[in-house]
């Protein structure tokens, strides 16, 4: 079985549930909340919220089949799914329609198919009236399912005329329970003056960890039968290079199966080509996402595609010639939509795409000729600075004789030589804010030392983490970060000392 990648409610129920990863929860909850709904008077409106590509169709496909499996439920329930492609609504009467049209499509009833075809000889607001009289009278005593994706694209084609329609047919019928999905918090739900204001609760789809992106692609590659891919990501290796793309994707599942196919490839010709390809694919999908901003965010955007790291307001605003309040009001705009993502240290926030991939895309129309920086970036996030030095060695044999340097030498040069000058802001100001913590807070101290093993790898902070561990009276985690820092230096005494002690504690406490 072949995972599609964007299209996940084409699979069958069976490996929907196979490759689920870090919702089960949530899931259950939502199923729970849909069966009080059909049960009992109080019905449940839930928003879920998440960019693209994070899962929203994946859970909303497995809540529909998980509900229209439970045989209780048959009678109770009637479940209309609006899916993605549902672009052609302009008014509630179109709403109403489409979920006449959803409901026919799943129960295959040829009466509802009639009435439907016999709207159309009628005047629009007699044909809005029969069609929503035809729609309490399928329903009758039951509760209906209201799965809709993408509810800002539909609440902007209802307009404020038909949203209030909407939420009096709603609040007058008492006979509907809804699940939506929606990119970001949008002026639907999110305004006042709204007539939707605190009606959903909402949930925010988090990011997949590197942990929980190792158990999506290991259930991707058995799915798959791919035995090669399964054993590869139980190396550490094969988890190096899941770290890898999280570094150049973030924690977006859609990511990690575009990617799945590419972690075992050793050749440098193997991995740039489908890599480039893959880009030229989602090249126009990130434009067609700038033409939603206005033309100071898509500066603003412009601003952080050029820069690797999260920038600081201050600094936004300088590149930008605007005034910072204007900057920080966009950039909260900006985040509500799911373009960025801030991080508050102390007193200063920091502001990066939230996508890498978007940056990636985006800077491959500036390039002119020059070597790309995205390839090098790839280089020396997927091989290690030995594997490199081989690759070199290789390439160098293999082009004795030949007059011009090849593409791959070209390039495993670069990643060679690479010494990056510039480093992320935030590693400064979270060192900063750790000097200033009081050392009899270790909990707070630890999540500064965690966020800066975020950014950074080296023996200094995993040092740090086994102290506050130890001071914690967590003493195995303390172990495994005192072992971590021998990987890097492995006579360093210190390291050595409180590895005993640590170890020694351990054994009481279990004894």
């Amino acid at each position: 079985m072949k995972v599609s990648r964007y299209n996940p409610q084409i699979l069958d129920p069976s490996d929907l549930e196979a490759l689920f990863v870090q919702r089960h929860q949530l899931a259950k909850r939502l199923v729970e909340q849909i069966r009080a709904s059909a049960l009992t008077d109080s019905k449940q409106f839930n928003l879920l919220i998440g960019p693209r590509g994070i899962g929203k169709t994946h859970l909303i496909s497995m809540l529909y089949h998980r509900v229209a499996q439970q045989e209780d439920l048959k009678s109770q329930l009637v479940i209309a799914w609006l899916r993605e492609e549902e672009w052609g609504i302009g008014s509630f009467f179109d709403l109403v329609l489409r979920i006449l049209n959803a409901l026919q499509a799943k129960y295959q009833d040829d009466d509802l198919a009639s009435k439907i075809v016999s709207f159309y000889d009628l005047a629009p607001e007699e044909a809005e009236q029969v069609a929503l009289s035809t729609l309490k009278n399928f329903i009758g005593e039951r509760t209906l399912l209201l799965l809709m994706e993408n509810l800002e694209d539909v609440f902007a084609g209802l307009g404020d005329i038909g949203q209030k329609q909407l939420r009096s047919f709603l609040q007058e019928q008492s006979c509907c329970t809804i699940v939506a999905t929606s990119q970001s918090l949008f002026n639907g739900v999110k305004l006042q003056t709204s007539p939707f204001y605190g009606f959903f609760r909402i949930q925010y789809l988090k990011d997949f960890s590197v942990d929980e992106a190792v158990s999506l692609l290991t259930k991707i590659a058995e799915q798959e039968e791919d035995a090669e891919l399964v054993d590869f990501l139980r190396t550490p290796k094969g988890r190096s290079r899941v770290q890898a793309v999280h570094h150049l994707a973030g924690g977006n599942p859609r990511i990690y199966v575009v990617f799945s196919e590419f972690l075992t490839h050793e050749s440098l010709d193997d991995l740039i080509e489908p890599f480039m390809n893959m880009l030229d694919d989602l090249t126009p999908y990130y434009q067609a996402r700038m033409m939603y901003l206005s033309p100071q965010q898509r500066k603003i955007i412009e601003v952080l595609s050029r820069w690797k790291y999260a920038m600081p307001v201050k600094e936004i605003a300088q590149r930008c010639f605007v005034s910072h309040q204007t900057v920080s009001s966009q950039l909260k705009d900006l985040r509500d939509k799911g373009y960025v993502l801030a991080d508050n240290i102390g007193r200063q926030s920091f502001y990066k795409l939230r996508e890498p991939l978007m940056r990636i895309c985006l800077s491959l129309k500036e390039i002119r000729g020059e070597p790309i920086r995205l390839i090098v970036d790839i280089l020396k996030a997927w091989y290690t600075r030995s594997e490199l030095l081989l690759m070199k060695q290789q390439l160098s044999k293999e082009a004795v004789g030949q007059s011009t340097v090849s593409f791959a030498e070209t390039y495993v040069n670069l990643a060679l030589e690479d010494n990056e000058a510039v480093i992320d802001p935030r590693i400064d100001a979270y060192i900063q804010e750790l000097s200033e913590c009081d050392q009899k807070d270790p909990e707070r101290a630890l999540k500064l030392v965690d966020k800066l093993m975020d950014l950074r790898d080296i023996a200094e902070d995993h040092f740090a983490q086994g102290v506050y561990l130890y001071r914690l009276e967590r003493y195995e985690e303390a172990i495994a970060s005192y072992k971590k820092v021998l990987e890097y230096n492995p006579n360093d005494d210190k390291t050595l000392s409180n590895l005993g002690v640590s170890q020694a504690l351990c054994l009481t406490h279990k004894s």
